[in-house]
């Protein structure tokens, strides 16, 4: 666990007890603070590894605002926009710091080196893939963050280790102590822009992690775009490097692994590469790592295959640019999207269609998602997973190829789905569910 012990005596609120705001109660607690609690939704029972005395479940009104040190939000809990938590408004009101449970764990003071990657797009198999490579290295690594465990609930490598970071533009915005030694900035696309005000908001939350690297440290932008060629000229810290990477960078042991298929993973590998090579590593370690990465659930994951025809989940595409990204990554695509759309609805898929035979349509977007793809491909509109994965299975068989049928939505999961991964699990559950049937598989004209 890693313990804000100069936060000891402390009293804090704590918004929100999901799984950040349950690891930074047990933070809290081994540091000799006194958190008070309050979640809109969970039951109130105390995490283990807290107690009465330092674990005070109060709505937020009745916190004791006169003597807060700090407030502790979940990411998932607006603070500015598009209207901040009552709590969260109130903590400003009295000057009292809103902070994450990210800056909890950087307050342990690690003497491990910290890489901290964040991006609209593929920071999560980024931070997955750095953290495979150093541990096939032989390393001490612990990962966490905005994927796997909090970060308060990391065991400290400690010296000569390395704890890798995923941070969302919600935590970079609540975690001053952020100093990373390697920062990184994979790449920016419109998301999430109703919680930061806006593009301009949502690019200041990304570009805190150039201006917050440590002097000495480094700074990575994984794309050339535009964005990122703005973030190479912000002012830095002494003697911080700035580097853009290429996906001609990427190591030879990335074409050895399917999970980092398509262009996108190129630059996601060779921005890690470049992680691993300014470390010290020789390029043998970085292929050995790259080659032997399983890859992360619904992020272009193989979840069945019959015949000539594969399932592909992808279902972590929730905007036009991760799908787009998707669809260049293979041939013979019969494609299912749709769900919750975002403000540009199907967005840069649109543009990406050369390989797409047809789209089955599904979710609250499924007519604008027709409209806009008008003229484009063919498309059908199903609405529900269920009814497009059938479709799509039924055409695909005609196909004299190899054919991918391809869940990758360009739009978010909660019009019909708790959660992008509860999406993945349907899909893939309905991909076994064919791919077990061997009398629904009447083969493609090929064979």
């Amino acid at each position: 666990m890693m313990i804000p012990h100069n936060m000891s005596g402390q009293r804090i609120g704590l918004l929100g007890l999901g799984r950040s705001g349950i690891a930074a109660a047990r933070a809290l607690a081994a540091a000799g603070a006194v958190a008070y609690a309050h979640d809109d939704k969970a039951a109130k029972d105390t995490p283990s590894g807290c107690s009465s005395s330092n674990f005070i479940w109060q709505g937020w009104q009745d916190w004791p605002w006169d003597e807060l040190d700090a407030v502790v939000i979940s990411p998932g809990i607006p603070h500015l926009y598009p209207k901040p938590h009552p709590a969260a408004a109130k903590a400003t009101t009295f000057g009292i710091p809103i902070i994450s449970e990210v800056e909890l764990a950087l307050r342990a003071k690690s003497d491990a080196t910290l890489i901290a990657i964040t991006g609209t797009n593929g920071k999560s198999t980024c931070t997955a893939l750095l953290g495979h490579c150093l541990t096939k290295a032989g390393a001490k690594v612990a990962v966490g963050g905005n994927i796997g465990d909090a970060a308060c609930s990391l065991k400290d490598p400690g010296t000569g280790g390395y704890i890798i970071l995923e941070l969302s533009s919600y935590q970079l915005e609540t975690t001053p102590s952020l100093a990373p030694d390697f920062g990184v900035v994979l790449n920016i696309t419109p998301d999430h822009l109703d919680r930061h005000g806006g593009m301009d908001g949502y690019v200041a939350a990304k570009r805190l992690m150039v201006t917050a690297t440590r002097a000495g440290g480094h700074v990575i932008l994984g794309s050339d775009d535009d964005y990122m060629r703005d973030f190479a000229t912000v002012p830095v810290a002494d003697k911080v490097t700035v580097t853009t990477v290429t996906a001609s960078e990427a190591p030879k042991g990335r074409d050895a692994s399917p999970a980092l298929k398509g262009v996108h993973n190129a630059h996601n590998a060779a921005t890690m590469a470049t992680v691993m090579r300014m470390i010290g590593y020789e390029e043998s370690i970085i292929d050995a790592g790259m080659a032997s990465f399983a890859g992360l659930p619904h992020r272009l994951q193989p979840v069945g295959q019959i015949g000539h025809i594969g399932f592909i989940n992808d279902s972590k595409a929730t905007n036009g640019v991760a799908a787009a990204k998707a669809l260049m990554a293979f041939d013979s695509i019969y494609w299912i999207a749709g769900g919750l759309a975002k403000d540009d609805g199907v967005g840069a898929a649109g543009n990406a269609l050369g390989a797409v035979k047809k789209a089955y349509l599904i979710g609250a977007s499924a007519d604008l998602f027709a409209t806009q793809l008008a003229g484009k491909c063919t498309t059908e509109i199903h609405h529900d997973l269920n009814s497009a994965t059938y479709a799509a299975f039924a055409d695909a068989q005609s196909a004299t190829s190899a054919a991918h049928i391809l869940l990758s939505p360009a739009a978010a999961s909660f019009d019909q789905f708790d959660s992008f991964e509860a999406r993945g699990d349907a899909f893939a559950a309905l991909a076994a569910t064919l791919c077990a049937t061997p009398s629904s598989f009447v083969g493609g004209a090929h064979a």
